[in-house]
């Protein structure tokens, strides 16, 4: 066979695995909203404060692309096509803070068969250098514990990427300048990136110390009569939240008003009703008996708290409450943790 028939015997077979890609392309959708709203899910569980998720799947440009790409000794770097791509479907989880990184990390691969795991930012503290940080993690949906709303993807492929906010944007903006360069990229530009990398750092650890000394900072709780007969506020539960539980991290802005539908649907519609609740629980009973794998955020520990006061009927009054389908199902194997009936 000459190296002309070779190549456009190479072509053809990248051609028909983007025509398979393109046949396949409805139930990788489905895959992809499947699997996103199952991260979705768990993160919301875990109380994880974030600031995006979103998923794509990859395009047959982009794809073709890839396959197309040759080894060292001039062979496929993908012989098999498709099946050597673990990123066709592909997952953002985007952070504020660096901690809550290896929060969503330790969450994910609670959830998901774990194939492979790569800390960029600890390999490029490792080699002394600045440049790409986030966490890439190629994952799959387990048969064994398939997550809700995932049973049609089970054995699906799938990358996360979890950076933070800053890390995000650096790499969207470093990544576009590549892309649309024409030749090698001058070595001042180079230069100018890794400069940034360096900043973005400091200014992630810099979030972090922020986030830490509004933690510390002491909150004084309503204590005339009229402001705690007041009805109870998304905004005045994040407060009592953060006077009482300091050490754990607060939620998203959203699940704060969802927390006070939980609260109101157990009569408890008042700040001082909220107050005399949270003030007396015993915390450290309720994370002792669910054993977080970290701190876990406002609006899951108090629906935990909530949980073991009012048992079987918090699981019927909240059931419903929200957009989880598997909350009961859900709620009830975290009474057997809490030790209720």
């Amino acid at each position: 066979m000459t190296g002309q028939e070779h190549t456009s015997q190479f072509a053809d077979a990248v051609d028909n695995q983007v025509a398979r890609l393109s046949e396949q392309h409805g139930h990788l959708s489905d895959s992809l909203t499947a699997i996103q709203a199952a991260i979705e899910a768990r993160l919301r569980d875990d109380g994880l404060n974030y600031h995006l998720v979103k998923g794509r799947v990859k395009s047959s440009e982009s794809v073709k692309g890839k396959l197309s790409k040759l080894g060292p000794e001039g062979t496929p770097k993908y012989p098999n096509g498709l099946d050597d791509l673990d990123d066709i479907l592909g997952v953002r989880v985007i952070t504020y803070i660096e901690p809550d990184v290896a929060n969503v990390v330790s969450a994910l691969t609670g959830q998901f068969r774990v194939l492979e795991t790569t800390d960029k930012k600890a390999q490029q503290v490792d080699k002394g250098v600045l440049g790409y940080a986030a966490h890439h993690l190629i994952l799959e949906v387990s048969e064994d514990n398939t997550p809700v709303g995932c049973a049609g993807c089970t054995g699906q492929r799938f990358e996360v990427q979890v950076k933070t906010v800053l890390q995000h944007a650096w790499a969207e903006f470093e990544h576009d300048i590549r892309y649309k360069a024409v030749g090698a990229i001058p070595p001042a530009i180079d230069r100018a990136f890794t400069l940034a990398s360096g900043l973005i750092e400091l200014a992630d650890n810099e979030f972090v110390k922020i986030h830490e000394a509004v933690a510390r900072e002491d909150v004084s709780l309503p204590d005339d009569a009229k402001s705690r007969a007041e009805p109870i506020t998304s905004d005045a539960l994040a407060e009592v939240l953060l006077a009482e539980l300091p050490d754990h991290p607060r939620s998203k802005k959203e699940q704060y008003d969802w927390l006070v539908d939980l609260l109101n649907a157990v009569s408890i519609t008042t700040v001082e009703e909220a107050v005399d609740l949270i003030g007396s629980a015993d915390w450290n009973f309720v994370r002792e008996r669910m054993a977080y794998k970290f701190p876990a955020g406002h609006v899951r520990i108090v629906d935990d708290l909530l949980l073991k006061e009012f048992g079987d009927r918090y699981i019927e009054e909240t059931k419903a409450l929200g957009d989880d389908p598997a909350r009961a199902s859900k709620l009830r194997f975290r009474l057997k943790k809490l030790g209720s009936s």
